[in-house]
């Protein structure tokens, strides 16, 4: 086990859980979320124990992090994933599809207390904010290893050369061929976002715990999802009750508002997104 040593008991206590038993605790946290007493019940503990052995368990897994979630760390990475989206819709030189998603909080706060987190961000920043603040924008930014790639995002970001985004009013035929492919191609992302959430229904369902032990649970349930990715677990079938709750959820945060101007684009981005038309949709 990856986390075995950060799970052990350092005392000598009889009724000490095993790292195993911990594990499963958590799991079964994250495909029910807010049921701990039935959990505790089940596990044959008190409630109060469910909670620190799933931030227990959330805080080890989720140091995985690097090992589980990174952009490509070298050109062959870099052009075998771009051949992949390249085989979507004939996009080139993509290496990631960008695009936000809302976690549920059941927040113990009262009504006025902060509703939803991703990550380490409240529900009310922009895609745009979280991405501009994240190690991997910096990385694409300085990293020459990526100078030629490119992300995908949606009209909320700024496009850059790091990340292209579509045509707000596509005046030409090869404009339009370009934002269907970059639609086809960076529509990955939400079908991703669905999968996840499917295997891991805490985060539609929603999280009843202490606010700042979110971002390690829901850290813990990409790095898992990614591990289910490496060893060939079949996706989770469809469910009509977490598909109902995540659209209710994106409706319900449909109108958060940039916190910049995205008039702030980068010329350099709209430079390479003409080449691109012009290379790989004109003809």
């Amino acid at each position: 086990m990856l986390i075995e040593h950060k799970l052990e008991s350092k005392t000598s206590c009889n009724n000490a859980l095993s790292p195993l038993e911990q594990v499963l605790i958590a799991l079964r946290f994250y495909a029910v979320a807010c049921m701990q007493l039935a959990i505790a019940d089940l596990f044959d503990v008190s409630q109060p124990t469910v909670c620190r052995v799933v931030h227990r368990v959330s805080e080890a897994i989720a140091s995985l992090l690097p090992d589980f979630i990174h952009l490509p760390v070298n050109r062959e990475e870099c052009k075998t994933v771009s051949r992949k989206f390249f085989n979507i819709a004939r996009f080139p030189k993509v290496i990631g599809a960008l695009d936000g998603t809302f976690v549920r909080i059941i927040s113990p706060g009262g009504e006025d207390a902060e509703r939803n987190v991703v990550a380490r961000w409240p529900g009310s920043a922009h895609d745009s904010t979280v991405f501009n603040n994240s190690a991997a924008c910096l990385s694409l930014k300085t990293n020459e290893l990526y100078r030629d790639f490119h992300l995908l995002g949606d009209t909320g970001y700024a496009c850059e050369k790091y990340l292209l985004t579509p045509f707000g009013n596509p005046r030409t035929l090869a404009e339009v061929r370009y934002n269907k492919s970059h639609v086809l191609t960076r529509n990955t992302i939400e079908r991703k976002y669905g999968i996840l959430k499917r295997r891991f229904p805490c985060l539609s369902i929603g999280l009843n715990c202490n606010i700042e032990r979110v971002p390690a649970i829901i850290v813990a349930c990409c790095v898992l999802h990614n591990l289910c990715i490496r060893l060939d677990d079949p996706e989770p079938p469809a469910d009509p009750q977490i598909e109902a709750l995540v659209q209710q959820l994106e409706l319900e945060n449909d109108d958060v508002t940039p916190s910049f101007e995205i008039s702030s684009r980068c010329p350099a981005g709209f430079a390479k997104r003409n080449v691109i038309v012009t290379n790989f949709f004109s003809g």
